[in-house]
């Protein structure tokens, strides 16, 4: 009886100090982000592309479950978002996703004194992380954290003629940017 306790509260202390993970043999993949892109203008807003490499030590194939996100545009939260997965990462392999974080010009005016102090080019910063599904009942789903910071460049977004057309945001923050240069 004995015995049988101490090797329970041996296996429970390992458990409590390694984590689930490592007594189901499933590890924690990692997750980089490479680069942010634009993608599509229109009336509405832009799509920021985040690049992302995401390497699998795991000896099977993990499904890419979903992205959660947080953006902030000059130190001011702007949004936050959820994407669905992207297929598997291959059993012991990396492969390239993308996360598009949509982007409404109405989200921007929240951040209206940073875009009016940058003249064009606002920092922003992305947090939030990825999930995948490890099919197994022990872990349930691992989630990977994501960082990144960049530059935005929102003059050349704002240069769009049919987003300034159509979108009095747009309008606004480009009066922001532009108005800077003519003394407003």
């Amino acid at each position: 009886m004995f015995r049988r306790t101490t090797l329970l509260s041996l296996v429970l202390c390992c458990a409590a100090t390694t984590g689930c993970t490592s007594l189901s043999g499933v590890q924690k993949p990692t997750a980089s982000v490479t680069a942010m892109t634009l993608g599509d203008v229109d009336a509405h807003g832009f799509t920021m592309n985040f690049g992302v490499n995401v390497a699998n030590p795991n000896a099977m194939a993990l499904p890419l479950a979903g992205t959660d996100y947080k953006l902030g545009i000059g130190g001011v939260g702007v949004l936050n978002g959820k994407t669905k997965g992207q297929g598997k990462i291959p059993a012991k392999g990396s492969r390239d996703v993308t996360v598009p974080v949509s982007v409404a010009f109405e989200n921007l005016l929240s951040a209206e004194q940073a875009v009016r102090d940058s003249g064009g080019d606002v920092p922003y910063d992305l947090q939030g992380g990825l999930s995948f599904d490890t099919g197994n009942p022990l872990v349930g789903s691992l989630r990977v954290p994501l960082r990144y910071s960049g530059t935005l460049p929102l003059k050349r977004v704002l240069s769009d003629p049919e987003a300034l057309l159509r979108s009095e945001a747009a309008r606004k923050l480009a009066g922001e940017v532009l108005g800077r240069f003519f003394g407003k």
